[in-house]
């Protein structure tokens, strides 16, 4: 793995600041419009970007990719059905047609933008970088910063709570963002770079009005939303372990060399 120009602990009170910066910009242009929230809001994520990349000093994982084995393999193509049939169904086809309709689509285009930039340069590369240094001697690092850094990914989300937005809708919010966090994490280990989950994050977030307000007043059944996102939970940590074992084997395999 690539080492990192900061330790691990400074790299969680950075992240701490920059969502401590996030709340302060959101209360500053409380009252101006779509658009100059969305560009404000666009701006910072970029600067955050900025200092995430200096701070990490790439935005890959491994110098070479890690080669899967055959169990690895198969769960990925099993992982990707669920995240494409979740990505497709959901963010490409229902909000790109929505969209068209929208009388404030700069000021959304923006804000979904600003999210994917902030929060995945934040989660999957500041905290994920962080959690890797903490697990550094666990057997399977990758599945529990993954996972870690979803946790994080999930509670980040109850900040919603001091916008108005109801407790049983948070905590649906923040269960299924626990998930796509460990999703991303996943995405960004196979893919060696935080390019994707970026562009994956800002396009489920595109939808119509998410400038305007991106408060949630609505659940699901608890039974089918446990069902559901606790099926993917499940083949997600899946496809982790079978990457870590997959490291891990390559290593050796290296090691031994």
């Amino acid at each position: 793995m690539i080492k990192n120009k900061m330790s691990w602990r400074n790299e969680f009170l950075l992240a701490i600041l920059f969502l401590l910066l996030l709340m302060g910009i959101d209360f500053s242009v409380k009252g101006a419009g779509p658009v100059m929230r969305g560009s404000v809001r666009l701006v910072f994520a970029l600067v955050v970007a900025g200092i995430v990349f200096y701070v990490l000093g790439t935005m890959k994982i491994f110098e070479h990719r890690i080669k899967l084995g055959t169990f690895s393999k198969i769960w990925g193509f099993i992982f990707g059905i669920c995240l494409g049939g979740l990505f497709l169904l959901i963010s490409f086809l229902g909000h790109t047609t929505l969209m068209m309709h929208s009388k404030t689509i700069l000021a959304d285009s923006m804000m979904a933008l600003s999210a994917g930039i902030f929060e995945e340069f934040l989660c999957r590369g500041l905290l994920f970088s962080g959690f890797l240094s903490v697990f550094k001697n666990a057997k399977y690092k990758f599945t529990e910063a993954a996972l870690a850094s979803g946790i994080f990914f999930g509670l980040f989300h109850f900040l919603n709570l001091t916008s108005g937005q109801s407790f049983l809708p948070t905590l649906q919010q923040a269960t299924y963002a626990f998930v796509i966090g460990a999703i991303f994490a996943s995405i960004r280990l196979t893919t060696n770079t935080l390019t994707w989950v970026v562009l994956i994050h800002a396009l489920i977030d595109w939808q119509p009005g998410i400038s305007v307000t991106h408060l949630v007043n609505s659940t699901v059944s608890w039974p089918v939303f446990g069902a559901a996102w606790g099926s993917i939970l499940v083949v997600t940590v899946i496809f982790l372990i079978s990457f870590d074992s997959s490291y891990n084997h390559q290593k050796t395999l290296n090691t031994e060399k």
